[in-house]
């Protein structure tokens, strides 16, 4: 074999290693807990003051879904 097979081969198996290491670092490290589920947002309805129809409201905002009016609670 010439030289530069064997400085590949040399490359090729401390890449195998490398990663070989990694995964079982990996593999030996305890689960982590799933991250928590943050709370909804509050919800509410009104009446559209341009149609009449009802209004969502969510946080500080109102939206018409029938209209398309929409802006901010005081």
């Amino acid at each position: 074999m010439t030289k530069e097979q064997i400085a590949a081969i040399a490359v090729v198996l401390l890449l195998g290693a490398f990663f070989f290491v990694r995964l079982y670092r990996r593999q030996q490290e305890p689960p982590k807990e799933p991250p928590k589920s943050r709370p909804l947002p509050k919800t509410g309805k009104m009446r559209c003051p341009m149609c009449g129809a009802e209004a969502k409201i969510t946080s500080k905002q109102w939206e018409c879904p029938w209209c398309g009016d929409s802006g901010w609670l005081k």
